[in-house]
């Protein structure tokens, strides 16, 4: 229990109703050298983007070539997070994020071929592969001699990892595994060779078998691997999506990542790495979008007037820029906490990913909108644009499995405190520890509060808002978990309200670090803008928080039920105008 309370978490400490202001504190920046190194990197990819991407090209024929593969290799894109010790940059998270921002911005087919590769292609292998492993594999992932996919999703397996039918039989010699089964959806198999596959395997637990993910590293080719045609999809068109299937594959046990029936654990790790990745792409690809539409508002005229003179486009814009400002704090606060290598990051990085695919699909709509009758057309790319922002929410876990994974993952810490207080109560002599605590820090959360001194003085107003809620947050999650028992789990319309509300918390947390650092910097005569996006975003979170908050008890979730109910016993809309 005191390890649960313990923990190097922003986000699961703020469950218990604690604002750990040291971990988000000064905001995160890179260091000279790096930021140096990036910069040229940047310039290099705008190079490249002029000379060789062809958006409407490639999404009209739905591919890429594959000659892009070299060029990104040739800019050493393919080992940016890899050790300089096997061949790569060996740069920080902050540092890959922001590239991938600028990949974004260039084009979503390409961000997703890119991060694909690293973000979670060979990331199994970085994050938790042996030495040996490292070296047989690294320095030809890096240099582009080998091209990485993941190979998680199958036909009946999605954000439920644990489902995945795919087998790997240990041989009677114990020197290789036989794979057998089927992946669906697979980002980069088209061109790939290597790849990080999950599948189930038998392992003995206190005497018992039991089957559990293993993760495999394959090279191709392969005997017994065959990849199936390009899928058509709505959106990121231009990059390569297939069905890998495996029939009696030979994978040695070396091959193993992270020992047998860890894989779910791996799995989970990389995703949690990944998000980031997407995160950053959909910051820059909105950036993008942003810029599109003041050019169009800056230029097209209406009744004698730039539409960009209009209050309603005036509001989309501002919300647009607020919007994009939360979604890249969130991101590289998340990334600086990844590169701090001693705190959890898992919530946080779950955050930063439903926000910024959220905010993406909702600029790309409104810049869609100001462009109105243009931006539906395929002669501009803003149609294109939209679609390829959709995925957003579904890739690396789903929005609604995340909220899940946000809202549960928060509320263990707690709802194990409360059952061991349960016990404690049981035998009062030897619970005297654990009732104390609670007692302590019930009476601290009512009645002396949290407070967080590292806001700029400017800021006070705002850090207030999370200190006031972060108690009743606390609070809630406890009414929640007593009401429900082990029974939360089942309640997903309580589970998106704590997560909705904690995603709002660690926005705010990280725009209040983020213009503190730039107030601290240039003072508030020149932060007029970081002031007046945290004065939006503050105000709109709040009512975001509050209503969240009152819907705990006054919902309509049983009548959101019994309509559910009703649509899937009549399978279709079951009125008729010319009827009822």
């Amino acid at each position: 229990m005191a390890a649960s309370l313990e923990q190097n978490s922003f986000m699961k400490s703020l469950f218990f109703g604690q604002i750990r202001e040291e971990l988000v504190f000064p905001f995160p920046r890179l260091g000279s050298e790096t930021a140096e190194t990036v910069g040229m990197i940047l310039d290099s990819m705008e190079k490249f983007a002029k000379d060789h991407v062809r958006q409407s090209e490639w999404d009209e024929k739905g591919a890429m070539p594959k000659e892009i593969l070299t060029h990104l290799a040739e800019m050493g894109m393919l080992g940016l997070a890899v050790p300089e010790a096997f061949g790569g940059l060996g740069l920080p998270q902050m540092a890959y994020a922001r590239i991938m921002q600028e990949a974004g911005t260039i084009d979503g087919s390409l961000a997703v071929t890119i991060g694909a590769h690293q973000s979670i292609g060979y990331k199994a292998l970085l994050l938790f592969g042996t030495d040996e492993q490292k070296q047989r594999f690294l320095p030809r992932l890096a240099s582009g001699e080998l091209f990485a996919a993941y190979c998680l999703t199958e036909p009946g397996s999605g954000s439920d990892a644990a489902s995945i039918k795919t087998r790997a039989t240990l041989s009677p010699d114990g020197k290789h595994y036989t794979l057998t089964g089927n992946k669906l959806w697979i980002t980069n198999a088209g061109v790939a060779s290597f790849l990080t596959v999950f599948a189930k395997t038998e392992v003995e637990e206190g005497g018992q078998k039991k089957d559990k993910v293993t993760c495999f590293a394959l090279e191709l080719p392969a005997e017994g691997v065959s990849v199936g045609p390009p899928e058509h999809k709505l959106g990121i068109r231009a990059s390569w999506t297939n069905a890998v299937h495996f029939d009696n594959v030979k994978v040695p046990v070396e091959n193993i990542i992270g020992g047998v029936g860890q894989g779910f654990k791996i799995a989970m790790g990389v995703l949690n790495h990944g998000r980031l990745g997407l995160a950053a792409g959909c910051v820059g690809g909105a950036k993008n979008a942003l810029r599109a539409s003041i050019e169009h508002a800056n230029e097209r005229v209406q009744f004698n007037k730039k539409i960009g003179e209009f209050g309603m486009i005036q509001e989309k814009i501002g919300r647009m820029m607020a919007q994009i400002y939360v979604a890249e704090s969130m991101t590289f606060m998340t990334t600086g906490l990844i590169d701090r290598k001693d705190v959890d990051y898992s919530l946080e990085s779950a955050c930063a990913k439903v926000f910024a695919s959220e905010m993406i699909w909702e600029v790309m709509d409104e810049n869609l909108q100001i462009w109105a009758g243009m931006g539906y057309m395929k002669e501009y790319p803003y149609e294109r644009w939209l679609r390829d922002a959709r995925i957003n929410r579904i890739f690396e876990g789903t929005n609604e499995i995340l909220r899940a994974f946000i809202a549960l993952s928060g509320m263990q810490g707690p709802g194990q405190e409360l059952a061991g207080l349960a016990e404690a109560i049981k035998y009062p002599l030897k619970g005297l520890g654990p009732v104390g605590d609670f007692a302590i820090r019930r009476i601290k959360r009512s009645v002396v509060g949290e407070s967080i001194n590292r806001a700029h003085p400017a800021l006070k107003k705002h850090a207030g808002v999370l200190e006031e809620y972060s108690a009743e947050f606390a609070t809630q999650v406890e009414v929640l978990l007593r009401r429900h028992g082990k029974d939360i789990f089942r309640r997903q319309f309580a589970q998106k309200r704590i997560a909705d509300i904690a995603i709002d918390f660690f926005g705010m947390a990280c725009v209040l670090s983020r213009v503190t650092a730039a107030l601290e910097q240039s003072g508030p005569e020149k932060c007029q803008l970081e002031l007046a996006i945290a004065e939006s975003f503050f105000m709109r979170a709040n009512r975001r928080i509050r209503g969240n908050f009152k819907s705990i008890d006054r919902n309509d979730d049983d009548a959101m039920k019994l309509i559910a109910a009703k649509a899937f016993e009549q399978g279709a809309y079951p009125f008729d105008s010319l009827k009822n």
